[in-house]
């Protein structure tokens, strides 16, 4: 018979160490906690051990956790965060010492959280996640809460391991490609100062100094929530995929264009949701997301109650993407725009919902490749088959007659693109509801071989672009608060019994025609008619609209006038004939029974769809 207690003699001390010495003889080792591992001090090499769901084996190889005797422990597989938490630990401190390990150099281990579990972060806490590292995951989703700012600046940060050098393209390639995935950051309506999701690393959004090569990984299912910076990109960050990335509350930020910047080659957002701006702690704006340099496409996201700001060179392509103000009742709403020198835009068949609120600022903008711009052949905005909705109270054209201390961002016309960039389109156009208001809103009043020029009148010489001038007609400086000069078109007499102007568009059979003329009429008590008439270059009239005044009388009209200080609306909608290229656009006043009758045209914007 062998004598235990003379065996162990001298070897064991207590009874857990009894019980440990006698698992390991079954290989059989485990630990409640990560904790009570690194306690432990008598461990032998290639004993491998559990701490709840994590496997560990004590190794001659270095690694983050030193035990007993020049030993270490390394995990095998996935670290499990909980493992870490031994009751005495805050969440902060538990945390912060499973990253530790699996952020460590010698480490690849992935880092999992359980579902549904919140954690409560101090100030003092804010995590480095590497690229080339195993990465955090939870199946589900996991929240991460803090309850001030942090003091870094950040709460979590990906950043890649390697600075920019001859080696590091080999370096990154042995990333995994997934430091984030299933995390909810920060708390909604819980405002705080910092960046929620920092991407990449250098001394600055300005500078290189620093910088380390942060590309080819997926962040998955993420949320970030109120921070003043929800999402923020670093110079050295490129070629990766935010997939189902949420966020709601601040702006995203990237770098500005600089002399020797490495940022922004093929950054892509699938499916991501970006709404609801919030004001920010930092400055009291309301949040935006700015894409300020690099090549940004985007994949079927949703951006609601969020301005997209598109500046410096930045190219932004978005596939399927869906703009929209819910629940909002903001008048001064902006969905995006595109005002960089050099800043590019495409959105491909976009879906904009235009709520029946009240909204004054015209809803997109676009400078680039203006003829004001320091670049005007550079930049624009292209849409290719836009669908969207003709809402009522959408009107940029009142904005000026506004009395309410807002301040509106509007040039004065009914347009869906502001600004007097270049704007293309591709394909055509559905317009939902197109019969929900009386006039249908034009893409832009510039929009390229499809509208109109000179269609203000702003031009020094009126027959620069318009022709077929007959009758009385002449430029006017205008008191209008929107255009510089008017058409002022008088008639009467046997001689004068009409007036008219006349221009051009190209078009494509069975292609929409959608705008509006703009006119006020100047005689009180005298009779006359004003009209818009759109003919084929065979002279084949398409469309006529006739407002006609009656003596003392307001007009009879078959559409109603859409009024603003005596102003009214000749509405435009049809469609072109078959075979057709061309059209003949003609503004046209006439007397009735020889009155003198008096019109001023402030704008006609036709679009061809």
């Amino acid at each position: 018979m062998i004598d235990l207690k003379q065996l162990l003699q001298n070897k064991i001390s207590s009874v857990d160490e009894l019980v440990q010495t006698i698992l390991r003889a079954f290989g059989l080792v485990n630990f409640k906690h990560v904790t009570d591992i690194l306690n432990f001090k008598k461990h032998q090499n290639g004993d491998v051990l559990t701490s709840g769901l994590t496997r560990w084996v004590v190794s001659t190889e270095p690694s983050p956790f030193i035990v007993n005797n020049g030993l270490y422990l390394k995990a095998i597989g996935d670290v499990f965060v909980e493992d870490f938490n031994d009751g005495d630990l805050s969440q902060s401190e538990y945390v912060q010492l499973a990253n530790k390990y699996c952020m460590a150099a010698s480490s690849r281990n992935r880092l999992v959280f359980d579902a549904n579990v919140v954690y409560e972060f101090s100030s003092n806490t804010s995590f480095d996640i590497y690229v080339e590292s195993g990465g955090w995951y939870c199946s589900g989703t996991c929240k991460l809460h803090w309850k001030s700012a942090p003091k870094a600046g950040y709460a979590v940060k990906i950043l890649g391991r390697f600075k920019y050098g001859h080696h590091y393209a080999s370096l990154v390639n042995n990333s995994n490609y997934h430091p984030l995935e299933g995390f909810n950051i920060g708390s909604y309506n819980n405002m705080l100062a910092g960046i929620g999701l920092c991407i990449g690393h250098s001394e600055s959004l300005r500078s290189m100094n620093g910088a380390v090569v942060t590309s080819k990984f997926t962040i998955a299912r993420v949320s970030v929530f109120d921070f003043d910076d929800v999402v923020s990109f670093y110079p050295g960050v490129w070629a990766c995929e935010l997939r189902q990335v949420n966020t709601m509350g601040g702006s995203w930020q990237t770098p500005f264009y600089f002399n020797g910047i490495d940022f922004g080659e093929s950054i892509k957002l699938t499916n991501c949701f970006i709404a609801d701006n919030h004001r920010r702690v930092a400055d009291n704006e309301l949040g935006k997301v700015n894409f300020n340099t690099g090549e940004f496409i985007i994949y079927g996201s949703s951006f609601n109650n969020m301005r997209v700001v598109i500046n410096g060179d930045a190219v932004v392509k978005m596939n399927c993407p869906h703009f929209e103000n819910p629940q909002s009742t903001a008048k001064n709403k902006r969905f995006l725009e595109v005002i960089g020198s050099h800043a590019y835009c495409v959105l491909d068949k976009p879906q904009i919902v235009i709520r029946d609120t009240p909204i004054y600022s015209t809803l997109f903008y676009c400078k680039a490749g203006s003829s004001k711009n320091k670049h005007p052949y550079a930049g624009g905005l292209v849409f290719i088959s836009p669908s969207y909705n003709a809402a009522p109270n959408y009107r940029p054209d009142l904005a000026a007659y506004q009395d309410d201390g807002i301040e509106y961002e509007s040039d004065g016309y009914l347009e869906l693109v502001g600004g007097g960039g270049r704007v293309y389109l591709e394909g055509g156009a559905h317009i939902n509801s197109l019969f929900y208001r009386e006039v249908a809103t034009p893409i832009s009043r510039n929009l390229v071989n499809r509208s109109l020029k000179n269609y203000s009148f702003n031009d020094e010489t009126l027959s620069l672009n318009w022709n077929n001038i007959t009758g009385s007609v002449r430029l006017n400086e205008s008191e209008n608060k929107v255009n510089k000069k008017i058409v002022l078109m008088e008639v009467g007499g046997v001689e004068l019994e009409s007036a008219s102007i006349s221009q051009n568009l190209t078009c494509a059979g069975m292609q929409l025609i959608v705008g509006y003329g703009k006119y006020q009429v100047l005689s009180s008590y005298t009779s006359g008619l004003v009209q818009v008439c759109i003919t084929t270059v065979n002279r084949s009239q398409i469309f006529e609209v006739t407002k006609n005044k009656s003596v003392g009388n307001s007009f009879q009209e078959a559409y109603s006038s859409i009024e603003q200080e005596n102003w009214h609306f000749i509405p435009i909608v049809s469609s072109v004939p078959h075979g057709e290229e061309l059209l003949d656009i003609e503004l046209k006043v006439s007397s009735v029974n020889g009155d003198r009758f008096k019109v001023v045209w402030d704008a006609i914007i036709i679009n061809t769809l």
